[in-house]
């Protein structure tokens, strides 16, 4: 039979696992929100327009690298697969070949990925 001050010790111990962090972003995030506010009152007061805060252009080869990405991915695993399975291997020797081929063809795209985009920004400069 569990005594009173060992579930005491229990819950407290959730409280402070999942609470103090939760409050500690929320007093972070209050207090930044506030010190924003003030700071723009503060420009208004002696006249000054706060600037508009443009938003970044978006990326827009995102698509193409995350499908590049994702090709190498896919290329890497069916690779190491068929060479694990022409080759009587042990298990840690199997995910050892899977996973050094996914991360080579992951590399490898990301060289594609470079030398595609490197090609499009060097048009867009002579512009």
């Amino acid at each position: 039979m569990e005594t009173v001050g060992g579930l005491l010790v229990g819950a407290l111990a959730i409280i402070c696992i999942f609470g103090l962090p939760i409050l500690a972003v929320a007093f972070v995030l209050v207090k930044l929100i506030t010190s924003n506010n003030k700071e723009r009152l503060e420009l208004a007061r002696h006249g000054i327009v706060p600037p508009v805060q443009a938003k970044p252009s978006p990326n827009k080869y995102r698509s193409l690298r995350n499908g590049i990405l994702c090709l190498g991915i896919a290329v890497g695993l069916v690779a190491g697969i068929i060479i694990t399975s022409c080759k009587g291997c042990e298990y840690y020797v199997e995910f050892l070949i899977i996973c050094s081929s996914t991360i080579l063809c992951l590399g490898l795209s990301y060289i594609v990925f470079y030398l595609i985009v490197k090609d499009k920004n060097m048009e867009n400069e002579a512009e």
